[in-house]
């Protein structure tokens, strides 16, 4: 980026104003030996000379000094934009879940003689994210958009699974979010725990949690889809107003 050559630039502009600063007091200094040798109408002259010297040195210098200051308002631009792009990337890591995240939320927790299917489990992920939860793990498992969940069957039992690894009781949800909003998310008069309550007796245990701390998970491996060049992307649609 611009930004991470601005130092070499910045000590170029700095070489070039002190070559000029010398040039112009070494050229003083001579001047002012050989004054008294000179006669009047060669002094006039001289001091023209000088004159319009030194005004043009004030102006390369005022140009070099303009530079400077383009070079640090570039070097400003591209440091705000590497931090804005270091905070939109910090902040898709959170959303696709590839980042451990810590915060208040809450905690369902389910025993292994609860009924439990997966579909109830997905249920309540479902209603999770529906309440506002910002990031879900099970069992410490990170719930991202590419999380399977599903069940398994091993003789006469069936197990729930994770992204194909089988799930042990006690199963704990935990939800970062506002605690008393997700809470009220399941349990809200003919929601879903109540459902689970009447119809399946199946009775989580929810608990309001003020640092709660989800680990981090890992995207899965393309192996068919690529991305599509921008010139054959299909233009958006505009919304009808």
């Amino acid at each position: 980026m611009r930004g991470k050559y601005w130092p070499v630039s910045l000590t170029v502009v700095f070489l070039i104003l002190g070559l000029l600063l010398s040039l112009q007091f070494r050229t003083q200094r001579l001047l002012a030996s050989s004054l008294e040798a000179q006669k009047t109408e060669d002094l006039v002259a001289m001091w023209k000379n000088l004159s319009s010297k030194r005004s043009q040195l004030q102006g390369e210098i005022a140009q070099l000094q303009q530079q400077l200051f383009t070079l640090k308002t570039g070097s400003g631009q591209d440091s705000d934009a590497e931090t804005a792009l270091e905070k939109e990337l910090a902040r898709l890591q959170i959303s696709t879940g590839l980042s451990p995240v810590k915060g208040p939320g809450i905690t369902v927790t389910i025993t292994g003689d609860a009924p439990l299917l997966y579909e109830d489990l997905v249920d309540i992920v479902n209603e999770l994210w529906a309440s506002g939860a910002e990031a879900i793990a099970i069992n410490d498992h990170r719930i991202g958009a590419f999380t399977a969940i599903a069940d398994k069957e091993e003789g006469s039992r069936v197990y729930i699974t994770i992204d194909g690894q089988k799930l042990l009781y006690p199963i704990v949800i935990k939800a970062i979010g506002d605690p008393h909003t997700l809470e009220k998310g399941l349990t809200f008069t003919g929601g879903l725990i109540e459902n689970l309550n009447n119809m399946f007796n199946i009775y989580p245990d929810i608990k309001k949690e003020q640092d709660l701390q989800l680990p981090g998970t890992s995207l899965p491996r393309w192996q068919y889809a690529k991305p599509l060049p921008p010139d054959k992307q299909a233009p958006k649609q505009s919304q009808a107003k």
